[in-house]
């Protein structure tokens, strides 16, 4: 009977706190769950959003390359007749290995490679993509194929125009897998394991993320499960191979294709995988200092016997914790610690038990847990939480968040503090990290930000002149002049120019933000490969270029990417400075020395520190005046960084502008003393007439 009635005044006395503590960790649970889920969420929803951004890039990418096909074909494919070598001519400026014109009836004009075969054959009956354009008037593309010359999987893209005589249809297969566009799904998701493909209406993969063999594989003989879960939705999850998968697919405008992309769940929640252990971890030891504050209370409503069964729950559950407990006297020496606290310090029970928290709690926080305890013994407060730091045996330091309680005898004098710690070093290094991702994030949603700002200013302008210079061109194509024509479809390709340029600055610059662009350095004759740049850059542009160097001089550089970097410095010359334009080659002591130097206005001294970063404009002299995107000097600096090129800028003498490219030597070349330079008189009698500046610079 007196068992009967202890058992039920404990249970009297616990029942309240115990309802109180299921109530507030249910809640707490309940929240934790919603907090995963919605963050489980938010993390689909931007792996679907990374998705459509790369549906973008490639309904963009397709259709810049029918429009250049549209333009290309316009310009020189709409005579009454066309030459074979016009024809290959206009097929060798896109590189297509296989292409065809055919005239209003379907029936091949001219094909590349040349089958005399095939001329007046009527193709159209035979390919969908033929027939569409030419029936329909609208761009078509085809499924992927296997070239018949190269034996390589291709594209054909068809694209219909009007001529002399009638509506002809131009078509070119383009190699997707080796197409700027192969590059850019090859690093467009950075998630281990993730699989990019686009599909044509065949099921066929026209291009991927990975390397496809010579066959053409499909996506249901590559990913069934995949290919049968896109059939039923765009976007969800399959379980496949033992785990679950999340995808995500969207058709691509304009074409047969449709972009689809799967990544495992264990990888794309691996970010929230430790943040939900340790909440969990937390929610385990918040519960568990609920249990001890209710036993707490217990305690001190039973009698002496009563306590001491309740001390025995109590080690028991401080003994088995999974987080850290310490008891520490009024002093702050330990007392009592766990199996769980003394691997979280490194150190035995022996080592802990009469050591002074001082001695493994790191420097900075001491004061802070002086001060909070002082408050507790001054009875201000009853316990604290706080974030602070210790110090393992090994050295390293511990991240925790503590909570701390002070305990009372019955006559309500203080005796001890209980601490429990939960390690919080991984999570708080997650969450830096976290902070880290979340900075870039922002920062490439800025970039993007100016990308859209940029495209749709400086691309929509020579788009709108070219559609309205052909709307002309056709409104008044019989009463206007040959050579008024001429004009205008002079300045229709001058625009499409514009527009390409553009595009091919946006995509290198894509590929060199991806690090798809990587140098490949190699012993060079820098004097030669600059002399072909000028003259490529010349074959484009009336404006005279003048090269002052010796007959070779060598050094190690990536060959397409310097060239990428003095066709830009010549082109930034050429819109910005004034002739003369003087590009020297000369031999430093530790590098050889490319020097661009024009006799313009120069750069205003204000924006110089400005002037290799994105989207910069100087908002002075000739800059005002003259179109630009900002993005050509940029994309020297970082094409230079990727190569391992110096650049830096310096004033010209007397005036203008000179951009100057350090090249590092090349390793088999012997040391040679620095250029010895070139009177201004030895150089007019070579028919270059530069400066008495430019003269003086060859001589240092």
């Amino acid at each position: 009977m007196r068992f009967a009635r202890s058992a039920l005044s404990y249970w009297r006395s616990a029942v309240l706190p115990l309802l109180v503590w299921l109530l507030v960790a249910a809640a707490a649970a309940s929240g934790l769950l919603w907090q995963q889920h919605d963050s489980r969420q938010a993390t689909a929803q931007r792996y679907e959003l990374r998705v459509a951004l790369m549906r973008d890039f490639v309904t963009t990418y397709t259709a810049d390359l029918i429009a250049r096909e549209g333009v290309q074909a316009r310009a020189s494919l709409t005579g009454a007749t066309v030459g074979r070598a016009q024809f290959a001519q206009a097929v060798a400026g896109f590189g297509y290995p296989a292409a065809v014109l055919l005239d209003s009836r379907g029936r091949a004009l001219q094909v590349t490679p040349s089958d005399p075969a095939v001329i007046g054959t009527d193709l159209s009956s035979r390919y969908a993509h033929l027939r569409t354009a030419l029936r329909e008037g609208r761009p078509a593309v085809s499924p992927v194929v296997r070239s018949a010359v190269r034996g390589e999987p291709v594209v054909a893209f068809a694209v219909p125009f009007d001529s002399m005589s009638g509506r002809r249809v131009f078509s070119g297969a383009v190699a997707v897998r080796d197409s700027p566009l192969s590059a850019y799904l090859s690093s467009a998701l950075s998630l281990s394991g993730a699989q990019i493909q686009l599909v044509d209406s065949t099921g066929s993969i026209v291009a991927a993320n990975r390397r496809l063999d010579a066959e053409i594989p499909t996506l249901a003989g590559e990913n069934r499960p995949l290919a049968a879960a896109v059939q039923q939705q765009e976007h969800g999850r399959y379980q496949a191979g033992g785990q679950w998968w999340r995808y995500a697919s969207a058709p691509i405008k304009g074409t047969p294709w449709r972009l689809s992309a799967t990544v495992s769940e264990n990888v794309l929640f691996a970010a929230q995988a430790d943040n939900e252990i340790a909440g969990r971890a937390a929610l385990l030891g918040a519960a568990a200092v609920g249990l001890l504050v209710v036993a707490a209370i217990v305690r001190a409503r039973r009698s002496r016997q009563d306590l001491a069964t309740s001390e025995q729950r109590f080690r028991k559950v401080f003994d088995d914790a999974a987080i850290g407990m310490t008891l520490t006297d009024t002093q702050g020496r330990f007392v009592r610690v766990n199996p769980a606290a003394c691997q979280l310090f490194g150190r035995t029970e022996d080592d802990l038990i009469g050591r002074h928290y001082n001695d493994i709690t790191h420097p900075d926080d001491i004061e802070a847990v002086r001060s909070n305890g002082r408050a507790c013994l001054q009875r201000r407060v009853d316990g604290f939480r706080l974030e602070k730091r210790y110090v393992h045996a090994d050295g390293h330091v511990i991240e925790a968040s503590t909570t701390s309680a002070l305990l009372r005898d019955h006559d309500n004098e203080p005796t001890f503090f209980a601490t429990q710690i939960v390690d919080m070093t991984e999570r708080h290094a997650l969450e830096r990290e976290l902070g880290q991702r979340a900075h870039q994030l922002q920062q490439a949603n800025a970039n993007l930000a100016d990308f859209i700002a940029m495209l749709s200013h400086d691309v929509q302008q020579p788009l709108t002149k070219i559609v309205g210079l052909g709307e002309l061109l056709l409104e008044d194509w019989d009463v206007s002049a040959p050579e008024d024509k001429h004009d205008d479809v002079t300045r229709i390709t001058a625009a499409g120019h514009r527009a390409s340029e553009l595009v091919n600055d946006v995509l290198t610059l894509a590929r060199l933000d991806a690090g798809a662009m990587r140098a490949r350095p190699a012993s060079l004759d820098l004097a030669a490969l600059v002399r072909s740049a000028v003259g490529h850059h010349q074959a484009g542009d009336a404006t005279p270029v003048t090269v002052v160097a010796p007959d070779q001089i060598c050094g190690m550089v990536d060959r397409k990417l310097l060239e990428l970097i003095l066709g830009n410095l010549l082109a930034n010359a050429v819109k910005y400075g004034e002739p003369p334009i003087v590009v020297t080659v000369a031999n430093r002591r530790d590098h050889v020395e490319i020097r661009v130097a024009d006799h313009g206005e120069g750069v205003p001294e204000s924006f110089v520190p400005h002037l290799f970063d994105r989207f910069a404009r100087a908002d002075s002299g000739v800059a005002t005046t003259t179109s630009g995107t900002g993005l050509g000097l940029y994309l020297v600096r970082q094409l230079a960084q990727a190569s391992g090129l110096g650049i830096r800028y310096q004033p010209n003498e007397p005036r203008g502008a000179n951009f100057v490219v350090d090249v590092p030597p090349a390793p088999d070349s012997p040391p040679r003393p620095a250029s010895p330079g070139f009177s201004r008189a030895a150089l007019k009698a070579h028919g270059m007439d530069v400066s008495a500046a430019d003269a003086a610079h060859l001589r240092d």
